[in-house]
């Protein structure tokens, strides 16, 4: 239950090239521009997608303390309408490429310096 709340993922990198179009545009942008993945996912996908990442085959254990924001705002999804639009932009990277490059990187720095 605790990881039910849905939430509006997506990559930095995304981000990124969005912030990137934005910067470089041409003429003047609306004032407001979403940036997000444009659809919401339970927050439990994005832990089972990283546990998978690190090879993880246990459960999942979801009854600690969590956030008692999520609760009180069991959705959340950008409205990424004016991105496209606007900057042309829409994000390139899926949530489970995303968590496999997060966890690759934090192996790679998690390795002793040579």
């Amino acid at each position: 239950r605790r990881l039910s709340a849905c939430r509006d993922f997506v990559d930095a990198r995304d981000v990124a090239d969005a912030v990137a179009r934005a910067v470089t545009a041409p003429g003047p942008l609306p004032r407001l521009i979403n940036i997000g993945s444009g659809t919401a996912r339970p927050a439990r996908a994005l832990a089972e997608g990283l546990a998978r990442a690190a090879g993880f085959r246990g459960r999942v254990d979801e009854g600690g303390h969590g956030s008692r924001r999520s609760p009180a705002v069991p959705w959340q999804q950008a409205d990424i309408t004016t991105a496209r639009t606007a900057l042309g932009w829409t994000p390139r990277r899926p949530l489970d490429d995303s968590l496999a490059d997060l966890w690759a990187a934090h192996d790679r720095s998690a390795e002793p310096a040579r």
